[in-house]
């Protein structure tokens, strides 16, 4: 065991532990990692085997931007990336593990599988003045099979700023005794520093047969799934306005949702949407007359008649103004439903979900992607929160510095680092 020690998020104490593993079908536990943590408060240390002996598994995080890395100093990889495993069909509590100053990081013991792996950095204040001063993270995510041994090589990006982004998705399904659940609702936010207009703009979700599954395993999905020239999407809706009727200033947020009425009449955990931007339109919803509709021009309607269902396990998309009748359309022979292609260039933001059930993980593997690593490199990983109506999916928000007030949002393409879950808020940036 080498001396050197390696900082890992998570503890705030001086305290050791010894992380185990139970195998599968056995009452055989494997020893992870030992921890340690003294002193620094959120940190902890791990002792890995830094010498990658034959039993450990070496995690290298790189960045391609060689301009970026002259201007920061580095001369290696990327030093204190935060690197986080998922062992898929466990529950959703990551091992954490922290490079050194050559971007490298190595642990034995660890247990084989087919896991969630990413890399995260975030520039401090000092290394954002040397990049122009904008305030920088660095992600990356994919999933890997783990054996024993090995090397895995993480190339991060850059968080693009960008202009309108999901900011936060309230997609629990606590429908209650009377199947109630029209509460939900998806906030957006102008990232960028210019001024956005809604008009025609298109709200849907993606390809949803992400699992390797009878009868749709994930080789009969790969074309609908990896697709780099855009995303599929069967049911959608589409933002009113004739241009330059619904503009959205840097900064501020807008909330669609499903019915803007007040939901905490029926429970106390559902929000108050009646001050809503915009709510979906269906076939059997209430309507607020004071809130735009968003009709639905998907190919099929929804299944309840109250707008695009959300489920805390999809994919959503957000969508420039285009014209439907000239996007390519496919019948696949998985579903036999027609589909329709949102090219690339059309397309402004994608946040894939996961509830992070150990259940559904171990029934259906994973398929690699959910959508092409271009619109998102690894969906969001979450406790199983599909039944808490206290909880929402939220964007990070990046540090503020040099005296910025207003919040720019995390944005390396990979839900797995850009999402994390908090107390629902429509209309407010709070996390």
């Amino acid at each position: 065991m080498s001396s050197q020690r390696t900082p890992i998020v998570g503890f705030s104490r001086c305290q050791m532990r010894v992380l185990k593993r139970i195998l599968p079908g056995t009452a055989t536990a494997i020893t992870l990692a030992t921890l340690t943590a003294c002193d620094t408060p959120g940190v902890t240390l791990v002792d890995p085997d830094v010498s990658a002996a034959p039993d450990s598994v070496t995690f290298i995080v790189r960045l391609e931007d060689s301009t970026l890395v002259a201007a920061l100093g580095w001369t290696g990889g990327v030093p204190g990336a935060v690197i986080m495993l998922h062992r898929i069909g466990d529950d959703f509590h990551p091992d954490s593990l922290l490079t050194d100053s050559t971007g490298n990081v190595s642990v034995h013991g660890v247990l084989p599988g087919y896991y969630r792996v990413a890399a995260h950095r975030v520039l401090s204040e000092s290394e954002t003045t040397r990049v122009g001063g904008h305030a920088l993270a660095f992600g990356t995510g994919s999933k890997f099979q783990l054996s024993a041994s090995g090397t895995i090589t993480l190339t991060v990006e850059a968080s693009n700023r960008g202009s309108l982004v999901f900011s936060e998705i309230y997609a629990v399904q606590q429908w209650l005794a009377d199947h109630y659940q029209w509460f939900q609702y998806t906030e957006l936010y102008n990232n960028g520093d210019t001024v956005v207009y809604l008009d025609g703009m298109i709200l849907g979700k993606t390809w949803h047969l992400d699992r390797d599954y009878p009868p749709y395993p994930c080789s009969t999905t790969e074309a609908m799934r990896n697709d780099s020239a855009g995303v599929w999407a069967l049911f959608f809706h589409r933002f009113p306005g004739g241009g330059h009727d619904y503009p959205v200033d840097p900064g501020r947020t807008i909330t669609v949702a499903q019915d803007a009425v007040d939901h905490s009449v029926v429970h106390s955990s559902f929000p108050d949407l009646t001050n809503a931007d915009f709510e979906l339109e269906g076939t059997a919803d209430a309507d607020n007359p004071d809130v735009p509709n968003m009709p639905d021009v998907g190919l099929r309607p929804s299944l309840r008649g109250h707008g695009l269902d959300m489920i805390a396990r999809a994919t959503y998309f957000l969508s420039g103004s285009i014209e439907l009748g000239t996007l390519h359309r496919v019948r696949d022979s998985a579903t036999g439903n027609e589909w329709v292609r949102f090219p690339a260039h059309s397309v402004l933001d994608v946040v894939s979900l996961h509830n992070g059930s150990a259940y559904s993980d171990a029934q259906y593997t994973p398929c690699r992607v959910s959508v092409h690593p271009s619109f998102d490199e690894l969906e969001g990983g979450f406790l199983n929160t599909s039944m808490d109506t206290t909880l929402s999916f939220h964007r990070r928000i990046l540090p503020a510095f040099g005296g910025t007030t207003t919040p720019i949002l995390h944005d390396v393409n990979t839900s797995f680092i850009d999402v994390v879950t908090g107390p629902h808020s429509p209309g407010e940036i709070r996390h």
